[in-house]
């Protein structure tokens, strides 16, 4: 897949800056991190897989041939997962626990971004066209879905674009996967001395 296929030009990843000063203006509590979704063919665990992210992979799960990565903040894993697949993809990024940044794209270029917990994304300030109109994230969030090969569940999915945290928003991550119709079981925890960071 194209560079380009997973971060469109017209649409900003989340400014460092701003994300920083948000930093400062809330004290460090809960998960700030991110979660990576995609089909590849080595693990996501693999350290070249998040060589030079910055990140430390901390839980791992499949369902099939898909897979979905904890990585706790220190960087962005996207470019260095997602270069080598030839499938959708979505990067979640966990702002203490507060609200997430969702970013998704797929081959055929097609891209949509939002963010969950969007009453708290915009007492943080963070901008409209980022958080996104729920029902246009919601039919591009189903074409994704599709293009994946998955069954997306409407109503589940529109209630996931909509939620709010609470208490903790990382939640509505596994609640938007599934709803998009992945079905990630399990998982294992991950040691970061054995994967390599």
């Amino acid at each position: 897949m194209p560079d380009h296929a997973i971060v469109a030009e017209d649409v900003p990843a989340p400014e460092p800056e701003r994300m920083s000063a948000v930093r400062t203006m809330v004290p460090a509590v809960g998960f700030s991190g991110t979660f990576v979704v995609a089909r590849a063919d080595r693990p996501l665990t693999d350290p070249a897989s998040m060589q030079g992210s910055g990140c430390v992979p901390e839980w791992w799960a499949r369902d099939g041939a898909w897979q979905i990565l904890q990585a706790s903040l220190g960087g962005d894993p996207r470019s260095s997962i997602v270069s080598g697949t030839q499938a959708p993809v979505l990067v979640a990024h966990v702002l203490h626990s507060d609200f997430v940044t969702v970013q998704a794209a797929g081959p055929s270029g097609l891209f949509w971004q939002c963010a969950l917990s969007p009453v708290m994304a915009r007492d943080y300030g963070f901008p409209e066209k980022w958080i996104g109109d729920a029902d246009t994230v919601f039919r591009q969030a189903c074409l994704w879905a599709r293009e994946a090969g998955l069954r997306p569940d409407p109503s589940a999915l529109r209630a996931a674009l909509v939620a709010e945290g609470d208490p903790l928003a990382e939640a509505l991550v596994f609640d938007l996967t599934q709803a998009l119709g992945f079905r990630f079981d399990g998982g294992t925890p991950l040691d970061p001395s054995v994967t390599g960071s």
